[in-house]
């Protein structure tokens, strides 16, 4: 990956060659994932998606890397570049690829059924702290003719392109050369904010607004390191000041939690700038232009917007109080990686197996991170304006780190991995910049050992990029089942809850029904959506009085495809086996009135023997991202 195309001239027809034979691949294997939708519900993405997509896409990716390490001419250096994020990405497309009714679970259902109240009109636009996305959303289906499910995918594809188009720019600003933009192209493809505890690749709001934010970064870093005027703006106004203002309410519209994270750096920076100015105002650093006007005019946005919704005073108490129990001893820290540790090792995945495929990649950036961090500090390894930008974007995160850490504690802990997510987009930007640098002091050594490093660059490339494509959504590998809701899935949901016998209660394995009830956009009162612990199934679900507020003399137990393949594959029949699901329909008492092949419906009657009382069953996903004490209107997603 040298900084200039000195590779010899006989490579340039292999180089080519590759390219063809990667394009070729890549639209077979996207061809052929079309030509095989998903019938029912997957529970891996991975192992629904036919072999052969994965053996193309392995083709096209190694093609696409192989020309960005080798190219002999900007046009084949763009061209792997192109095909390499292409092959990517498609990965984050295959719910649309594949045919996805819909993808994202929990939230993402009740995501649906906001933007279903925002399209037609039973919601205004100001009645939801982040109504951004879902306006978008519902623009798109309204626009294009798509259904609100398929809007929604493409929204969420969206912004993760954003992510991938917008890393890169934003480091090219900073280092304008080809090794820097092709180590950032392929970082940023890595979809390191992704943990699958609380940041997540489907229709999740805050990791949605993450994805986003490298758009406004890149206004921002263009703002600091570019002293053009720009003519075509009238008075003081320049086109960054206005790409800032649309970038800036968008994410205010998009979630406050990422905002109040952008607030933050844009704070840091600010003060670095005023310290700087006084102390060393000779400096770069001290010369910035600043940056006071933005984050005055994002924080009032902010507040104006917020003060209207309880959700950031909600959620700002929830902290406070969690950290006050924390200090007095009556809350615990750290009480998310407790339980995810707990859940983990109760289906027989070790803490070690679980960090190296959900987090080695990141360790590995956020040392060199580390490290970029001590050089610019104390070793003047780094051009002034490089020195500048890692001084910014570290302080920066440092800032960010210790709010992030004030959430490690109590119930408010569930949002820490959320936190970690948006700090890896620094860390990003950070690290390659070290790693641009390391090429670039490796090339000047002396005898020169480019060709062994570009083979080590390779096989390290190839192996993050494995590492990373596996955890982009969850599946068995790390123990969890994926969100896919498939159109059965949802029309089983719709039909029983236009069907059912007023006032009648509704019950499934582990979470009741009431997210579908949310996504329809139907008021469902959460005392009748029941979760169906193991001891129930099969022969006391007569029995089971799940919340004890009936108002009928029985209730519907809805039993899918994905309950039999979320407890017997992905969660190895921890507390569920597959008899449990077989006997239902073999139990006394227990009939059948509604099946579509995916979804099962059985009517229970009551016994008159004693109920059975148990508690609510927790899934042990590590991915499930619940609200911290928030209500209706909390910051939840």
């Amino acid at each position: 990956m040298a900084r200039g195309l000195s590779t010899p001239p006989e490579d340039r027809n292999a180089v080519s060659i590759a390219l063809l034979v990667g394009s070729i691949c890549f639209i077979a294997a996207v061809s052929i994932a079309e030509a095989n939708p998903a019938v029912g519900y997957e529970v891996s993405i991975y192992a629904g998606t036919p072999l052969l997509f994965w053996v193309g896409l392995a083709v096209s990716l190694s093609a696409g890397i192989a020309a960005l390490i080798i190219a002999t001419s900007w046009i084949q250096w763009a061209g792997g570049l192109v095909l390499t994020g292409l092959s990517m990405l498609s990965v984050a497309a295959l719910p649309l690829i594949r045919g996805y009714f819909f993808y994202g679970l929990s939230d993402g259902l009740r995501h649906l059924g906001w933007v279903r109240r925002l399209a037609t009109g039973e919601m205004s636009f100001f009645e939801e702290v982040y109504p951004g996305s879902y306006s978008f959303s519902a623009f798109l289906s309204s626009f294009s003719g798509l259904s609100l499910e398929r809007s929604m995918l493409l929204v969420v594809f969206v912004m993760v392109a954003l992510y991938v188009v917008f890393v890169p720019l934003c480091v090219r600003l900073i280092l304008p050369e080809r090794r820097a933009t092709t180590i950032t192209a392929v970082s940023a493809l890595m979809f390191l904010p992704i943990n699958l505890v609380s940041f997540h690749m489907h229709y999740h709001t805050y990791s949605m607004t993450t994805f986003f934010t490298p758009v406004l970064l890149y206004v921002v870093i263009k703002y600091i390191t570019d002293r053009g005027a720009d003519e075509t703006i009238p008075g003081r106004l320049s086109s960054p000041d206005l790409g800032f203002v649309v970038t800036a309410v968008a994410i205010v519209f998009y979630h406050p939690q990422v905002t109040v994270n952008v607030i933050i750096i844009l704070g840091s920076i600010a003060v670095i700038q005023q310290v700087w100015s006084r102390q060393f105002p000779d400096t770069a650093l001290a010369n910035l232009p600043p940056l006071y006007g933005w984050l005055l005019f994002l924080m009032a946005i902010f507040m104006l917007w917020n003060l209207q919704h309880d959700a950031i005073v909600s959620t700002s108490s929830n902290l406070l109080e969690s950290l006050n129990g924390w200090i007095l001893g009556t809350e615990q820290g750290g009480q998310i990686v407790s339980e995810r540790t707990d859940s983990a090792q109760s289906i027989g995945v070790g803490i070690g197996e679980l960090f190296v495929k959900l987090f080695l990649v990141p360790a590995f950036y956020v040392l060199v991170a580390g490290a970029v961090v001590v050089t610019s500090l104390f070793f003047n390894q780094f051009t002034e304006e490089t020195r500048t930008i890692t001084t910014t974007f570290s302080v920066a995160g440092a800032v960010l780190g210790v709010y992030s850490l004030a959430h490690f504690a109590g119930d408010m802990s569930n949002y820490f991995f959320r936190h970690i997510g948006f700090g890896m987009l620094l860390v990003t930007i950070v690290a390659v910049i070290g790693l641009a640098e390391a090429g670039d002091h490796i090339d000047g050594m002396r005898p020169s050992p480019a060709r062994l490093v570009k083979m080590i660059a390779v096989v390290g490339l190839a192996i993050a990029l494995a590492l990373s494509i596996l955890v982009v959504f969850p599946s068995p590998y790390v123990s969890l089942p994926s969100h896919h809701v498939s159109e059965q899935m949802y029309t089983g949901h719709e039909t029983t809850l236009e069907y059912r016998a007023e006032g009648a209660a509704l019950a499934s394995v582990r979470n009741g029904p009431l997210r579908y009830a949310d996504a329809m956009a139907i008021d469902l009162d959460g005392r009748l959506s029941w979760s169906v612990p193991s001891e129930v199934l099969p022969s006391d679900l007569r029995r089971y009085r799940g919340n004890d507020f009936p108002t009928q003399e029985f209730y519907y137990y809805i039993q899918t495809d994905r309950n039999e393949q979320q407890e017997t594959v992905a969660y190895g029949e921890l507390r569920y086996n597959e008899s449990d699901f077989t006997g239902v329909g073999m139990t006394s008492g227990v009939s059948q009135v509604m099946t579509n092949g995916r979804v099962e419906v059985y009517y229970v009657e009551y016994t008159d023997g004693p109920a059975l009382e148990t508690s609510k069953v927790a899934s042990p996903e590590l991915s499930v991202d619940r609200p911290a004490r928030a209500s209706r209107s909390g910051v939840a997603a």
